[in-house]
């Protein structure tokens, strides 16, 4: 028994350590670098667009930059298409098997793309490519042995640590990728995604001390404990959000399905061209609307802003997130979600103070408007509630944290809308498979000597997207049909049957004798196509 705990420690729990070691050291070090960049892009372009002025010539030069950014980035898309569009949602393809993407095209890609987002002021964060910067550096890391099954647990903690680093929300960026991207908890996720988030917040920890930088994202003192008489209000508040939610899913799937019919026509340069130019414009009126939002969210938590430009700078922020996302801008969206969250909060809260809520939790409801929206659009309300504490490093108001992400959670399920990154990651999905038969595929396969599945239960395997399990025939008769805790365990000799809806069935193959071994051959059997 010592033997095989021994055995299993080496064959799972050592490479999830290394590799997490090495993934969160390296991506820690390259993420707080490419943070710290973009900051001082945006600090800079700020600047320009304030010297700018009323200048005809300037003006004029400044649409002229835009319109040569513009062009960089669309020939930087046809380089490398997988730089298109938002870094998260592409990164939950990848690690779920449904992408495919060069990973050192998508790195050089995304740090260019985005730093070009960054400079010309466009409504997108850092946070997206940050994780898809992650993603592609966990995918360079090259395994000895098995190595297409273990890339997708690496990529997974490669992106973990660019979450962690980016929000300086490591616990946050564990339930992320526990909840959000693979949808399921299980023992391999959790020590190769808890490795690389620890050890680069770590990193992030003791590069902002030297560079005296704040790791907090939202560090502010505007937070005042909710008493219980107030419940009523934060209620309230989740109730208006979850609504919010369900019409912002209702309009992203109308536009997207305008944008696939009537759009499809238009040129890529010239949906960047609207994006580059509408930046520009607002730029030229309030250079504080544009970037990711952060500066906004600030902004708002004093209470100051007046209800007109409240609504006007949501109109232009929920447009433009829209209208970005659609255009394939390089650049995230999980800070732009934040930021129209909290704007929602504020017009919110306004309302709430009006019917009898004290004025001193304006600040305190505008973050739990943020974190409920993120978790609505998101579907992850663990993520938004662990992110709420992590990101103002308060431990305060629990209690009411979880009221309103929850019931933003469950009135949300109830319209049975697509959540905005599925309908992201689907449209990147279609567009990948466009023109390629679908077919569903048989296979059956026998598990060799030293292949990666043995010792494993069957959930803790990443298996190919698409595929069901139908059958397991154990080679030792006597072997329980099920291990300890219900669990259903692999060994040598033991038979798989799987049926897989796949575009491409040689990848598919691939990576199965990857992850059950070479020695046996699988039969391969069409269902349907």
């Amino acid at each position: 028994m010592k033997k095989y705990r021994h055995r299993e420690f080496l064959a799972n729990t050592a490479p999830c350590l290394t590799y997490g070691i090495i993934t969160g050291t390296l991506v820690g070090i390259v993420i707080f670098f490419f943070k710290l960049i973009a900051e001082h892009l945006e600090e800079f372009s700020h600047h320009l667009y304030g010297m700018v002025g009323k200048n005809p010539l300037h003006i004029a030069g400044l649409f002229a930059g835009l319109a040569g950014f513009a062009a960089v980035m669309c020939y930087l898309h046809k380089l490398s298409p997988e730089v298109k569009g938002g870094g998260i949602p592409r990164s939950e393809g990848i690690m779920r098997g449904m992408l495919h993407f060069r990973f050192i095209r998508t790195f050089v890609g995304t740090m260019i793309g985005s730093l070009i987002s960054f400079f010309c002021g466009l409504p997108l964060g850092s946070e997206g490519p940050s994780v898809l910067v992650g993603t592609a550096m966990g995918r360079m890391l090259e395994p000895s042995r098995n190595r297409e099954a273990w890339n997708r647990y690496i990529m997974t903690g490669g992106a973990c640590a660019g979450f962690s680093v980016a929000t300086g929300a490591p616990l946050t960026a564990i339930l992320f990728a526990l909840e959000e991207v693979h949808k399921r908890i299980t023992p391999m996720l959790i020590l190769m995604t808890s490795t690389t988030s620890l050890i680069a917040a770590y990193i992030n920890q003791l590069l902002c001390s030297v560079f005296n930088m704040n790791p907090v994202l939202f560090d502010t003192d505007v937070l005042v404990p909710i008493t219980l008489s107030e419940t009523g209000y934060i209620f309230l508040l989740a109730v208006m959000i979850a609504f919010a939610v369900a019409l912002f899913d209702i309009c992203v799937a109308a536009f997207t399905k305008l944008m696939k019919t009537k759009g499809k026509k238009i040129p890529s340069f010239v949906k960047l061209l609207i994006v580059f130019f509408a930046t520009g414009t607002v730029g030229l009126i309030a250079p504080e609307a544009l970037y990711g939002g952060r500066g906004i969210i600030f902004s708002l938590l004093s209470g100051e802003t007046v209800l007109s430009v409240l609504v006007l700078l949501f109109v232009w922020r929920f447009v433009m997130m829209i209208v970005t996302s659609n255009s394939g801008a390089t650049g995230g969206i999980f800070v732009p979600t934040l930021a129209i969250g909290a704007l929602l909060g504020a017009l919110f809260s306004k309302i709430l103070i009006a019917i009898g809520m004290p004025e001193e939790l304006f600040g305190t409801c505008v973050l739990l408007a943020m974190c409920a929206f993120m978790g609505g659009t998101m579907r992850a309300p663990l993520t938004a509630a662990v992110f709420f504490i992590e990101s103002t490093a308060q431990y305060t108001n629990i209690f009411f944290v979880g009221i309103a992400v929850f019931t933003v959670y469950f009135i949300t399920t109830l319209f049975d809308c697509k959540p905005f990154y599925d309908m992201v990651l689907d449209d990147m999905f279609e567009q990948q498979n466009h023109g390629i038969k679908r077919r569903i595929v048989r296979f059956e396969a026998q598990i060799s000597e030293h292949a990666f599945v043995i010792g494993k239960s069957v959930r803790d395997i990443m298996w190919p997207h698409g595929s069901i399990i139908t059958a397991i025939i154990r080679a030792d008769k006597n072997r329980r049909i099920m291990d300890d805790e219900g669990e259903k365990k692999l060994y040598v000799g033991d038979t798989i049957v799987f049926h897989v809806q796949l575009y491409d069935e040689k990848e598919v193959t691939e990576y199965l004798y990857d992850l059950v071994g070479r020695e046996h051959e699988m039969k391969i059997s069409e269902l349907q196509s």
